[in-house]
């Protein structure tokens, strides 16, 4: 399998796909709410970019993200398509994602996780990120997890 870059901006063929593919990745915590903010990150945010992987024409996985400052990158959102998970496709995700990002002005990716996905922070881990430090969204705690590139 191969990861291919798509940056913004989206086309609605490109968007719905997504939509679709975070509706199977997700399930019930893909509400529309969310779904809806999902969308408006792909159309608003600054240097939105997607790694995805297609299994014919079906995306079955993806990571996203955009910058938060000139030089620091927000990879904000990943998965799986359940039909495809424990085949390697979040680290050939994550190392596309970097492999760019090393490429560019970014100097710094960070991310945030719910301590409790324990998969997403040994993936991270794995791949060079530390813990910088914690918050609190709601009542739900999440690490900061930041890697310089």
């Amino acid at each position: 399998m191969e990861a291919h870059l798509v940056e913004g901006p989206f086309s609605e063929h490109f968007i719905d796909r997504y939509v679709q593919a975070s509706e199977r990745i997700f399930g019930e915590d893909a509400d529309e709410a969310w779904l809806n903010s999902l969308k408006w990150r792909l159309t608003n945010m600054p240097d939105v970019t997607v790694f995805t992987v297609e299994k014919g024409d079906r995306l079955i996985g993806y990571k996203a993200g955009h910058a938060l400052a000139y030089d620091r990158y927000y990879s904000w959102l990943g998965g799986a398509d359940p039909d495809y998970r424990r085949q390697g496709l979040g680290s050939l995700l994550m190392e596309a994602q970097h492999s760019w990002l090393r490429g560019s002005r970014f100097k710094q990716v960070e991310t945030y996780v719910e301590p409790k996905n324990a998969p997403m922070v040994q993936l991270n881990m794995k791949h060079g990120f530390i813990v910088g430090g914690q918050f609190m969204k709601g009542d739900k705690p999440f690490l900061i997890m930041q890697k310089t590139l």
